[in-house]
């Protein structure tokens, strides 16, 4: 147990210290040249599992729209719209103390609707939110800022114990709607999704035994 707790202490402090660390050069614009100190630490665990629920309000709205949700390996879509499956673990996530904890993949939205399909990829998380590669109908956008959170809703959740699942880590991590992510609906629905709109939860397990 007092191993669990020690890796619970560094799972905080690592999460809050990485996902900080990036927040002047996010601001500020491009990042940083690389130096010795931006190099790729292991992820926080060897294994483990993410789930991306979206809310409900965002469920109806795809499934009345007839949006399709894709996944991006090693990402996954689940069934019916609700949100999108994450294995995490050292062998493909990684740190790094200029970007952020990065997750590769993603997933597309197909608006059958409006004929627009949109592909967000390539994951960091940072202090100030969710930050991937954004194309739409095959058009590079670059980096968005396409979710948010706040700290101190998911920081002390971090070490939640998860026994049956051989880990821990935080049950309940909203998201947030970002302005980005706002004016880009609305620019291809018509449809207004307000900034700050509750978006999707995270529930996510770091495992370190079978």
């Amino acid at each position: 147990m007092r191993a669990l707790v020690r890796i619970a202490q560094t799972i905080v402090i690592g999460a809050v210290v990485f996902a900080a660390a990036p927040v002047s050069a996010a601001h500020a614009g491009p990042f940083p040249p690389p130096s010795a100190a931006c190099f790729r630490f292991p992820y926080f665990g060897p294994k483990g599992h993410a789930n991306f629920d979206f809310g409900p309000d965002i469920v109806r709205l795809f499934n009345e729209r007839g949006v399709q949700v894709e996944g991006i390996a090693p990402i996954e879509a689940k069934p019916g719209n609700k949100g999108i499956y994450m294995p995490i673990g050292w062998k493909q996530d990684h740190i790094n103390p200029c970007n952020g904890v990065y997750y590769p993949g993603g997933f597309t939205l197909n608006d059958v609707k409006s004929g627009h399909k949109v592909a967000i990829h390539d994951i960091y998380l940072r202090a100030d939110g969710t930050h991937t590669q954004v194309e739409i109908d095959g058009k590079p956008q670059g980096e968005q800022l396409v979710a948010t959170y706040k700290l101190h809703e998911f920081a002390w959740n971090v070490p939640t114990p998860r026994p049956l699942e051989g880990g821990i880590g935080p049950k309940y991590w909203p998201f947030y709607v970002s302005g980005y992510l706002s004016r880009t609906v609305k620019d291809l629905t018509g449809i207004s999704l307000n900034e700050g709109d509750y978006l999707a939860n995270l529930d996510a397990v770091v495992q370190y035994v079978p």
